[in-house]
């Protein structure tokens, strides 16, 4: 009886070992690893859209970014660090050519790879889910034509040089401001730092009527320039992205429109393909999806703060 109650102890632990294996396998859920650009508040709207899609989805979700653009080097580190995770699908925002033969090995070896907020030409992704940058900086620079009534020299201060999704918006702008019969004056890179921008800026202050910033952080450098200049609300200044200091500055008008994106919607959209692509739902051609930006200024601020908490609140 003692060695027959050792062979029954034996097998229920084999059953109850294949048991939690099963149980394991069933629970196990499917991840996606999603590499941001940086760490703005943008971001922080980015990441909230991705969260739903992936509650939604039924999938794990690891999002992380660099703390500031640029940081190609540690968005290398950091894809290794989703699928370390074992995610088998990836979302990213490219911020260098250096990712794409990243891509092209992940896609080689049967992951997702999906890009959000921007775009590399030449990549072996599934699917690009992003602002139509060309077209919003078109607008942005129709935009300020129109509110200096196709007269004026004004300032196109860039970013940073590489950037896919703030290079297209700055060719776009230089397109839409010339057409709308401005002249550019200045074209310079001033980064996120001010005293940079006070730099570029001083010098041609008396000539210059406006001026047009490509995201958050390069928008609040210029902003604060132009504060320390005294000429806030008096240049006519169009930034991008909305953010909780450029939405008072705004308010303030001293910030003319800011270009605002679909930041949930990036994250939201992104999340669901590399979801879909997991589960083999995805069509053999390459999807893109292309948002579109709104042009928020004073007139219409209520209107575009009531229709963003409607939409938070859905999806609370």
């Amino acid at each position: 009886m003692l060695m027959c109650s050792r062979f029954l102890s034996r097998d229920s632990l084999l059953i109850l070992a294949l048991l939690t294996s099963w149980t394991a396998s069933v629970l196990a859920k499917d991840c996606v690893g999603v590499v941001a650009a940086s760490a703005t508040p943008f971001w922080l709207q980015v990441e909230a859209g991705a969260r739903q899609a992936a509650r939604e989805q039924g999938v794990d979700m690891y999002f992380r970014g660099p703390s500031r653009e640029g940081r190609v080097e540690t968005q290398l580190q950091l894809i290794n660090w989703a699928l370390e995770h074992g995610c088998k699908a990836l979302v990213i925002a490219p911020s260098g050519t250096e990712i794409i033969p990243r891509m092209r090995q992940l896609a080689a070896n049967g992951l997702t790879t999906i890009y959000f907020d921007r775009d590399l030409p030449g990549s072996a992704v599934r699917g690009v889910v992003a602002t139509d940058n060309f077209l919003a900086g078109v607008q942005a620079g129709q935009a300020l034509a129109l509110a200096l009534g196709g007269r004026g020299k004004v300032a196109l201060l860039r970013l940073q040089a590489g950037i896919p999704s703030t290079s297209e918006r700055e060719r776009g702008f230089r397109q839409g401001a010339q057409d709308g019969g401005l002249s550019i004056l200045i074209d310079t890179y001033v980064g996120e730092d001010s005293q940079v921008a006070v730099d570029a800026l001083a010098d041609q202050l008396p000539q210059l009527a406006g001026v047009f910033t490509p995201n958050s952080t390069s928008s609040r450098a210029v902003l604060a320039a132009l504060r320390r200049l005294g000429k806030a609300g008096k240049l006519l200044h169009v930034g991008f992205d909305a953010d909780d200091l450029l939405l008072d500055a705004l308010r303030q008008g001293d910030i003319h429109s800011l270009m605002i994106q679909q930041a949930h919607a990036i994250g939201y959209q992104a999340v669901q393909l590399a979801a879909q692509g997991l589960r083999g739902k995805l069509p053999l051609e390459p999807v893109n999806v292309a948002l579109q930006v709104r042009l928020v200024n004073r007139e219409n601020l209520a209107q575009w703060e009531q229709s963003r908490e409607s939409e938070l609140s859905a999806n609370r």
